[in-house]
């Protein structure tokens, strides 16, 4: 068993104090913890001091306002699953959180921490040991990305299963820090250019609520993953059909998801699968993971039909 590195831990039950323990040097937010515990294994981080989301009630609930449905960042996935509204008139996000991993990751990873999910590679993603033998990767104490050696940027890609769903129905992210509070659409929240620097927030940032407007477009969603339950997605695709046309998000294929939209909606398998380059972050292979587009994609629209 790998042990953990040593830290201090913050749990605090006030929102101000949350705030200002964000902002302070070498802090780490602890939510979940089921993708951030491991890598704390494998020394991909050594915080100074981990502060635990869980005790803060403003991050915590489901409420309606005005058309949209406001679901709190540290409500686990399977609680959104099973909300009865999500269940109702969300259906494609209560799938996409009952993708995740396995019902006892569902029952402790977070909404707000899949949206804030690390970028994943076959070569970041490993014991420090096993990245020490490789001299390291860009993302992690090396100087060189093991997935494109000639390139000057990370490829690690960003493999959240909630986000093209929730990119795809329109909604917006509320975060907060200790001087400012800011409600930006999902797919703003992602940079796209380089896996180490993927999100776009503010030093000292917290997602508090995610808003979902409630209306009637339809939505598939498709992984693909070698197995039924655990693994990370090879591939995640989102679809949405716009009168004549249709809209695909493409998830784990680079540093951010990738958005395809087309006029005539037959024509969006052939696009997507033009537009994606997925490269070697995952064990299987990218000629299938890039063929595998085209058929998912495909096979979102028929379901939607």
């Amino acid at each position: 068993m790998l042990p953990l590195p040593p830290f201090a831990l913050e749990s605090p039950d006030q929102l101000d104090d949350l705030l200002a323990l964000a902002a302070a040097p070498g802090s780490r937010l602890l939510a979940g913890g089921t993708d951030l515990v491991p890598s704390l294994k494998h020394r991909l981080f050594e915080p100074r001091t981990l502060v635990a989301l869980a005790g803060v009630g403003e991050l915590h609930g489901v409420v309606e306002s005005d058309g949209w449905l406001g679901i709190g960042a540290g409500e686990t996935l399977r609680s959104v699953r099973r909300h009865p509204v999500v269940r109702e008139q969300l259906p494609a996000l209560a799938q996409a959180c009952g993708t995740v991993a396995t019902s006892t990751i569902q029952a402790m990873a977070t909404l707000g921490g899949n949206l804030m999910l690390d970028t994943r590679c076959a070569f970041y993603n490993q014991p420090q040991g096993w990245r020490d033998s490789i001299g390291g990767c860009l993302k992690a104490a090396g100087s060189v990305c093991h997935v494109a050696r000639t390139g000057t940027g990370c490829y690690a890609a960003h493999s959240a299963d909630t986000v093209p769903v929730l990119w795809l129905m329109g909604a917006e992210v509320e975060l907060a820090s200790a001087t400012s509070r800011r409600r930006v659409p999902v797919q703003d929240l992602y940079d796209g250019l380089d896996g180490r620097r993927w999100l776009r927030t503010e030093p000292g940032e917290v997602v508090l609520r995610v808003w979902v407007p409630l209306r009637s477009e339809a939505i598939a969603y498709r992984k693909v993953r070698r197995r039924g339950a655990i693994d990370y997605g090879a591939l995640l695709v989102g679809v949405r059909r716009e009168g004549l046309g249709a809209v695909a998000v493409i998830g784990a294929v680079g540093p951010a998801p990738m958005e395809v939209r087309v006029p005539a909606a037959a024509e969006l398998p052939d696009r997507a699968w033009e537009a994606v380059k997925p490269l070697n972050t995952h064990v299987v292979a990218t000629s299938w993971r890039r063929h595998m587009v085209r058929v998912s994609v495909r096979r979102a629209l028929e379901s939607l039909s």
